[in-house]
């Protein structure tokens, strides 16, 4: 069930940002998240499902870097 929240997630992000001119910046905000996040000194199996999310968000910005270069 979390895995079909997070590819909506993905999706999402990849919808709203299509033609995005700085998604280096937004992917890099997006990792710098998620490791703040997994550096919280508290117990990983709490932080691990909280920076999960923010993960298939920088993945959703790593794939369209990926697709933007693709079309250069």
């Amino acid at each position: 069930m979390a895995y079909m929240i997070y590819q909506q997630l993905t999706s999402a992000v990849k919808e709203a940002y299509p033609n995005e001119t700085d998604l280096v910046a937004l992917h890099a905000q997006a990792q710098a998240c998620r490791l703040f996040l997994q550096s919280l000194k508290i117990d990983p199996k709490l932080s691990g499902p909280v920076a999960e999310p923010v993960a298939y968000i920088e993945e959703a910005f790593r794939e369209l870097m990926v697709a933007q270069a693709k079309k250069q």
